[in-house]
């Protein structure tokens, strides 16, 4: 080891160095390397492995990371303006156009090829507001809001009348950033007729831009209806124009792009001649009987497919399209008439005595009365000091004559009891109501949907702290007092009692199909809510009677009598006259389907205060049952 010396030594030129460290000898084998040797080698040492680490880096970032880097570059000069998808087609069954597309032409600003140079940029706005009558602190101001690299299209100006964008666009070739978007705007061929099922599309707002990929500030979007329903099979996919841009952000070429997709075409289960048969029988009668309006909705009872849903008043769907005015929105929301209120779906009325036929399979399944069974039917039932009146005096009545003539008294005893007869009671009517599938949605795929309500002594007790009362049950069994029904539950619920007991999901959609090949994407499917609901004999029993309401002289369908010989058929049928807490006015009911052998179609019509179901609702079921019937000879 070094020690601190010293010494003088005589180097091999003779001379004398003096060192104030030595080694125990001469440098050679054993010896120590002088300190400075081992510092440059640690130093070495270091500069190889930071070259490693580079190198291997390097390799790293050329070869794995190579191909999304060069990506990178080609995002940074290839920007990609949105070219937006045309909507798929919405048909009816027999591919008649329900909802199409046309031309639109909007003008846009596209933020990221606007000028930076302010000058440059001023004198394009000028331009532009002398041609579009547009201001130029309206476009500064769209320009300053848009985010300035952004290639999202900011609306300036929609709906341009052709003519005007054929200017403009000539006009637009020296304006850096501000082009003619042309895109599809969405038509409504029969407006009022079909706008509660269809709906309408509507420019995207904030909310929905939040909570929905792939969408932009100037799309329109499904708002009500079908349209939002089955969004993601109308909407498309878009396609994008490839500019290349300089690296001061200037557009140079366009080099590419992908061509959009048509979104897919729905084809329904709807009618539109008959559709367009109901929306006038409807109107008509509503107008006539003084009624404040109405429904209609028509069933396939072997499916669930609607064939008809009407409502009326109605709108214009193709006003909320391109964004309605706040003046015209507020004279349809202040409508007494409640255009926009889809009564067949989300209204909730009684439903009267369309209601009986119910009580009375209930009654068979319970076996509180046999079909032949003879009840004496007086014309007021008391109990206490409480009278339940029938509207006249039937006697001796079994239950084809209940249902025929709608006897009151008959359910009154069948549903409630009286004398020695013990009735079905508010619980068991209940049970079967939701069985049918009352009270509850039905599941129709609209995006809204009513629930109507099945009261009973504990809803009551819960909701009006009182006790139920045997008026109470009287008044459920004929479709009275809190019962609520929607007219979409109501022609659900025939079309279960008359197909053998099979309550479905009732739909619009039949199939998708491709907006270019037209193939078949995609089936719908019949859904089944609840299957054997109750016997057939059972229910072959009220069948039959309610054909009764047609073929009896003294039913209240009668009215059909010559319909179901036009057309070599039987006819079933139950009227409805529903009474409005202390108003004077009824809303009027018909249910009716046919062939009674094996139904080919339900129907629930309600006209709102339209008086007796005979005198308003009837006339309009026929003409519905004329033209379905019409349509297949």
């Amino acid at each position: 080891m070094a020690t601190p010396r010293n010494v003088k030594n005589k180097n091999h030129s003779g001379e004398i160095e003096v060192s104030g460290y030595f080694s125990t000898g001469f440098v050679g084998e054993g010896e120590e390397e002088v300190p400075e040797k081992k510092d440059l080698e640690w130093l070495v040492f270091f500069v190889v492995i930071l070259l490693g680490i580079l190198f291997v880096r390097s390799t790293y970032l050329q070869v794995a990371k190579g191909a999304y880097y060069q990506k990178q570059a080609e995002d940074n000069r290839i920007k990609h303006i949105v070219i937006n998808a045309p909507r798929g087609i919405i048909y009816d069954r027999n591919h008649e156009i329900l909802a199409s597309s046309s031309p639109q032409f909007d003008l846009v600003m596209i933020p990221g090829l606007i000028p930076k140079d302010e000058k440059e940029r001023n004198a394009i706005f000028y331009d532009v507001s002398n041609v579009a009558d547009i201001s130029q602190s309206e476009l500064e101001n769209k320009y300053i809001s848009a985010l300035p690299e952004s290639f999202d299209p900011v609306l300036l100006k929609e709906a341009l009348p052709r003519e005007e964008a054929i200017r403009i666009e000539a006009d637009s070739a020296n304006w850096k950033g501000i082009i003619i978007n042309k895109k599809a705007k969405r038509i409504y061929p029969e407006k009022e007729v079909v706008a509660h099922i269809l709906g309408y599309t509507g420019k995207i707002n904030d909310q929905e831009l939040k909570n929905k990929s792939g969408y932009q500030m100037t799309d329109s979007i499904g708002k009500e209806g079908l349209e939002i329903q089955y969004e993601d099979l109308l909407k498309g996919k878009k396609g994008d124009s490839q500019l290349e841009v300089d690296s001061s952000g200037e557009s140079k070429r366009i080099i590419g792009g992908t061509k959009p997709t048509m979104g897919n075409n729905l084809v329904l289960t709807l009618d539109e001649n008959i559709q367009k048969e109901a929306y006038s029988a409807l109107k008509e009668k509503v107008e006539e009987s003084g009624g404040t309006g109405g429904a209609v909705v028509a069933i396939n009872p072997r499916d669930g497919g609607i064939i008809s849903l009407v409502n009326y008043p109605s709108f214009d769907d193709n006003e909320f399209v391109n964004g309605i005015s706040s003046q015209r929105y507020s004279e349809i929301m202040n409508d007494g008439t409640k255009p926009l209120f889809n009564r067949a779906v989300l209204g909730a009325y009684p439903p009267g005595s369309t209601f009986k036929p119910l009580v009375a399979a209930a009654a068979l399944q319970e076996k509180v009365v046999t079909p032949n069974e003879v009840l004496m039917c007086p014309a007021v039932i008391n109990v206490g000091q409480w009278h339940f009146e029938d509207w006249k005096y039937h006697g001796e009545t079994n239950l084809d004559r209940a249902i025929a003539e709608s006897v009151n008294t008959y359910f009154y005893i069948v549903g409630g009891g009286w004398g020695d007869k013990k009735g079905l009671g508010p619980e068991n009517i209940k049970k079967y109501a939701q069985m049918f599938g009352l009270g509850n949605k039905t599941g129709i795929d609209l995006p809204k949907e009513g629930l109507g309500l099945v009261p009973d002594p504990t809803w009551k007790e819960e909701n009006k702290k009182e006790p139920w009362y045997i008026g109470d049950t009287y008044h459920l069994s004929i479709g009275q007092g809190d019962l609520l029904v929607t007219p979409l539950q109501l022609a659900s619920y025939i079309s279960a009692l008359v197909n053998g007991g099979t309550l479905y999901k009732p739909h619009f959609l039949d199939y998708v199909e491709d907006s270019g090949s037209h193939q078949v994407v995609e089936k719908d499917k019949p859904e089944i809510l609840k299957e054997n609901i109750l016997p057939n004999n059972v229910l072959n029993s009220v069948k039959e009677a309610m054909t009764e309401t047609i073929s009896s002289d003294s039913g209240s369908g009668r009215q059909l009598q010559d319909l179901a010989a036009k057309y070599n058929i039987k006819i079933g049928g139950k009227t409805g006259t529903a009474q409005i807490g202390g108003d004077e006015r009824y809303h009027a009911w018909f249910v009716a389907f046919a062939p009674v052998e094996n139904p080919e179609i339900a129907v629930a019509v309600l006209v709102e205060k339209g008086g007796e179901g005979y005198q308003s609702a009837v006339p309009v079921a026929r003409r519905v049952l004329d033209k379905f019937f019409e349509e297949k000879q």
